[in-house]
């Protein structure tokens, strides 16, 4: 998702000359190619975070559309402030796009772990939440969705699935119907997890914040005989998929992902995976 990121800036660059990109002094080598053919357009602001939100959302105001890029935590919990009234608050242009959530900077430690993204973009009205599965997906989802005029948070991973799929911002996707009445929902990468359950129906869902109301009658008309349905996500359950979706459907979700703990020790991604109870065989058996 990283190498089609760069791609994509290169190409939003040279077609849009109102397209900006910044970055927080990560991605150096990643976006060369940008930073030497827009040198204009091609901002590193350094490890200031707050101020890039703020530089981004006047750019905006402006005419400009800035996308704005570091990882997770340095920009989502850092940023929150600036984010929230400089993006949310004004509803500017901008183009969030962070990498490593959860556990992708796993030997890192705690301070580099971001489980919480989800629910506090999702808590900031009109933003946009999206998060991509793919390196196609991101790109289908960002295409449909530059200079609509909203912020818009894309979370993308090291990890991707393995599903060809066809997404659109605010549509979930039905990749299987049930055969036991049972359905779940998920988001990212971990749709290759739940795939394994050859039962279990699947509502795939890369946007975090809105869903359309064909979508979502689609959705009500397939679940409305079913009293098990399930949320499996790569985040906190608190304000992440299952509390997104629970609103709409009305019957209770049981929701599989992090709990609202920090996980202190070091180890490969699949090692905290598999500490926080987010790995495959731990999916599969609660699914149960």
């Amino acid at each position: 998702m990283r190498g089609k990121f760069a791609d994509i800036c290169h190409g939003t660059l040279k077609e849009d000359n109102a397209a900006v990109v910044m970055i927080g002094d990560i991605s150096h080598f990643l976006l060369r190619n940008v930073e030497s053919d827009f040198s204009n357009r091609f901002f590193n602001i350094g490890i200031c975070e707050q101020s890039m939100v703020s530089m981004a959302s006047g750019m905006a105001i402006e005419g400009m559309r800035p996308i704005i890029h570091t990882i997770a935590p340095f920009l989502v919990e850092r940023a929150y402030e600036q984010i929230k009234v400089d993006l949310g608050y004004q509803n500017t242009d901008v183009t969030i796009v962070t990498v490593g959530g959860t556990f992708d900077y796993s030997d890192l430690g705690c301070t580099h772990h971001c489980y919480n993204d989800i629910a506090l973009m999702r808590s900031i009205p009109n933003m946009q939440v999206y998060e991509p599965g793919s390196a196609k997906e991101f790109e289908q989802l960002f295409k449909q969705t530059w200079s609509n005029g909203h912020p818009k948070y894309f979370r993308l991973s090291n990890h991707s699935h393995n599903q060809n799929l066809n997404v659109s911002p605010g549509e979930i996707t039905v990749v299987r119907e049930s055969k036991n009445n049972k359905w779940v929902f998920v988001c990212g990468h971990l749709l290759d997890d739940v795939i394994e359950d050859k039962d279990i129906g699947i509502f795939y869902v890369p946007t975090l914040s809105y869903i359309t109301d064909d979508s979502l009658q689609i959705v009500r008309d397939m679940i409305k005989d079913s009293d098990r349905l399930y949320s499996v996500e790569n985040h906190f359950k608190i304000g992440g998929l299952g509390d997104f979706i629970q609103p709409y459907v009305g019957t209770k979700i049981k929701q599989i992902g992090l709990d609202s703990k920090f996980i202190t020790s070091y180890g490969s991604y699949d090692d905290l995976r598999s500490t926080a109870c987010i790995d495959r065989k731990n999916i599969l058996r609660q699914l149960q």
